[in-house]
């Protein structure tokens, strides 16, 4: 009896070019392609985490895109600076980001949406110079939104994190900084996946050796930067996920089965 495939999508970092994720998720579910396991780092861990954890549909995913902008990104991480008093205010500058936070605070590793069975996140621990891993059943004491919280934290722009490792207090930051496309992550004992698709939104990094259990994705991104998306971009960037996914990465992965 043939073992059905379980298959893992891998959302990289890349910033705002981690938008081109939507656009390999929207072509990808189209299909038909049934994701088991959902892995992130930065930019990914976002797209995961709302698509997995919260529920969001792809169209509230691609919607969010349409209207989303750098300087709410900027306008955030200046609020998060300010008292405690403050930071109301500098809210309505920051455009969907707060009202899409507090949905996360809601989200959690053990209660997935859209077939998805396991959730994984990277983080980058400053204290010991190491990536730290949050999956689905190992979840070392860390809920879903500060991990995703965490891993997506730009340096510089946003303050690091202090999370608590299993009674280990650690400073943690953007998991890019050491695991940036974790496909390793999705294959280990704790998320079990036996194919990957890998979706590589990076302006620079090595690919990974190819395997006929691995589908890499690289979206054509020209126009964006991981913190400069110049108007419409960011739905270029939705219009390259896509692509990237031709037929014949369609037929490569039904192949699988």
């Amino acid at each position: 009896m043939t073992t059905r495939p379980r298959i893992a999508l891998v959302l990289s970092a890349g910033g705002l070019r981690g938008a081109a994720h939507l656009g390999v998720l929207r072509r990808l579910a189209g299909a038909g392609v049934s994701i088991d396991v959902i892995v992130g780092v930065s930019a990914g861990a976002i797209v995961a985490g709302y698509y997995a954890s919260v529920g969001l549909t792809i169209d509230e995913l691609l919607a969010d895109a349409d209207v989303f902008q750098g300087r709410h990104l900027v306008a955030h991480s200046l609020s998060l600076r300010l008292p405690g008093w403050m930071q109301p205010l500098g809210r309505p500058f920051a455009g969907i980001i707060p009202r899409r936070l507090r949905q996360l605070q809601d989200g959690r590793f053990d209660r997935l949406h859209h077939g998805v069975s396991a959730i994984g996140v990277v983080c980058h621990d400053l204290t010991h110079d190491c990536p730290r891993y949050f999956a689905t059943g190992a979840e070392m004491g860390v809920d879903l939104y500060a991990a995703v919280a965490t891993s997506a934290s730009i340096p510089n722009m946003f303050p690091m994190q202090p999370l608590n490792l299993d009674g280990t207090v650690c400073q943690c930051t953007d998991g890019g900084l050491s695991d940036a496309l974790p496909i390793g992550f999705a294959r280990g004992r704790t998320l079990g996946a036996t194919h990957v698709i890998a979706s590589d939104c990076r302006s620079r990094g090595a690919p990974p050796e190819t395997a006929d259990t691995l589908v890499y994705l690289q979206p054509q991104l020209d126009d964006t930067t991981a913190l400069r998306a110049p108007r419409e971009s960011l739905s270029k960037a939705v219009a390259a996920g896509e692509a990237v996914v031709t037929s014949g990465v369609i037929e490569r992965i039904a192949g699988w089965d």
